[in-house]
């Protein structure tokens, strides 16, 4: 049997899904901002590095912390003796 699995950090998360919807952004800046117009291809290649990487960082900061459980308290030094023979 495995150990369980930690749950995956609500900013991990958030981060993560900000990053796969800044397509539906970067979409909706070709279709409306720019219109179907030509873009520069330096500008474009800008883009599509830059507004991934905001959505990402914006959504990991403003994602609450996971908190985690108290670590245990240090195991202490326990020595056993066998009982004298009857």
């Amino acid at each position: 049997m495995s150990a369980p699995r930690a749950p995956v950090e609500t900013k991990v998360t958030a981060g993560s899904l900000a990053a796969a919807l800044s397509g539906a952004i970067i979409w909706a800046l070709q279709t409306y901002a720019f219109k179907g117009n030509d873009v520069p291809a330096g500008l474009v290649s800008l883009i599509y590095v830059a507004i991934p990487a905001i959505c990402a960082y914006a959504a990991g900061y403003l994602a609450p912390h996971t908190p985690r459980p108290a670590p245990a308290p240090p195991a202490r030094n326990v020595t056993t003796t066998k009982p004298p023979p009857a």
